[in-house]
């Protein structure tokens, strides 16, 4: 068993967050680990910090996160994916819950699929602004889950046969909002930018403004119904709203090209702003809209030293397996994250966990988590 302990450092470092681990395992004869971690927001590295060093460079860069993304768009369309049901954005959509679902969204017995002309088109548009090559021949098939809010049982989608593969998205940095409003934070977000890194006390790293990230494919899929947790006299009920159901997104697959969590912010943001021009999706991240699933993992920034990754992500069949470092650890996917703040935070407290266990000797296996907004963490749901 691991404990994690964080606490927050001071603002001695502008780019990153300081937690101190706390690392141990129960056994017969207890045994405790400490690690000064540093994770930079800019450059994806996490460093031991070692402030007893009186040399220049008191942080010793140890790890470097690999971040790869998969974005839930819902289009903007009237009509559901398979049916005529009204989406949200249909004049005639009712919000009280289960009144906006067709026979179909239920998996009546019976209905028949009819594809949504509007759908493929707004797909095909965002498709072809992210500079993807549409495929002549799609497909659609079923991935089988057993969930309360998916009524067929299975979700159809485009995993294997695609709407359009092979994109690149050109994304702005991200520039964290300022603290407090000032008269300058409006000037300071429109000039070049200059991002001054942490991980090096005696240089000033200096980031282009833009960079690029390479997108897999993107495919169209239904989406789900909505499932509400209620709380009262001590039991937990949990409401299923049937109104989502079967709406149309698109999932764009990006390459594991991202190696910082200000880049997974400047990539979700970019998108976000290109739909919105587009007009193929409304953004709002915080009413579902968009939402995002984060792939993180963490590889040793210098090939001399040996951390013993067990169950190394080098699988041959991983069709991103050329695109990842040698002896990156296994991937952890967080899912659902609705904001930036969200998706920043969770890939710095990853890449601080997947370090500090490997550090104890105990790497991260493969797994499923969501992130906790209240404690600042991500929790294990598989």
């Amino acid at each position: 068993m691991i404990r994690l302990i964080s606490c927050f450092s001071s603002n001695k470092y502008p780019c990153a967050r300081h937690l101190s681990y706390y690392c141990y395992r129960r056994n017969s004869s207890l045994s405790a680990k400490e690690y000064n971690l540093v994770y930079d927001r800019d450059s994806g590295i996490v460093s031991k910090l070692n402030p007893d060093d009186n040399s220049s460079t008191h942080l010793q860069p140890l790890f470097r996160s690999v971040i790869g993304i998969e974005i839930h768009a819902q289009l903007k369309v009237p009509s559901k994916l398979f049916s005529t049901g009204p989406t949200k954005h249909n004049s005639s959509f009712i919000s009280q819950a289960n009144s906006s679902a067709s026979l179909h969204d239920i998996a009546y017995p019976g209905t028949l699929p009819l594809l949504s002309r509007s759908s493929v088109r707004h797909a095909i548009i965002s498709a072809a602004a992210l500079n993807c090559a549409i495929q002549e021949t799609s497909r659609f098939e079923r991935k089988h889950y057993n969930y309360a809010d998916l009524p067929f049982g299975y979700q159809v989608t485009q995993q294997r046969w695609p709407l359009a593969r092979n994109g690149t998205l050109i994304c702005r940095r991200y520039v964290p909002p300022p603290l407090k409003k000032s008269k300058g934070a409006k000037s300071r977000r429109n000039k070049e930018l200059v991002i001054e890194s942490s991980i090096n006390n005696a240089k000033i790293v200096q980031y282009s403004p833009f960079f690029e990230v390479g997108i897999d494919r993107i495919q169209l899929e239904q989406d789900t119904g909505k499932t509400t947790a209620v709380s009262s006299d001590g039991f937990t009920r949990y409401l299923i709203d049937f109104n989502r159901a079967g709406s149309t997104l698109i999932e764009i697959v990006f390459k594991p090209q991202i190696y910082a969590a200000h880049e997974a912010a400047s990539v979700v943001s970019t998108l976000q702003s290109l739909l919105r021009y587009l007009g193929t999706c409304d953004g709002k991240m915080e009413e579902g809209s968009l939402r995002c699933d984060l792939n993180v993992s963490v590889c040793s920034i210098s090939c001399d030293v040996d951390y013993s990754f067990s169950g190394q992500d080098d699988d041959i069949e991983n069709p991103f397996h050329v695109y990842l470092p040698k002896g990156i650890g296994q991937r952890v996917e967080v899912k659902n994250l609705n904001s930036l703040k969200q998706i920043i935070h969770s890939a710095e407290y990853e890449a601080l966990r997947q370090s500090a266990l490997v550090l104890d000797g105990y790497p991260t296996k493969r797994e499923t988590r969501t992130f906790d907004p209240k404690n600042g963490r991500t929790i294990k749901i598989r």
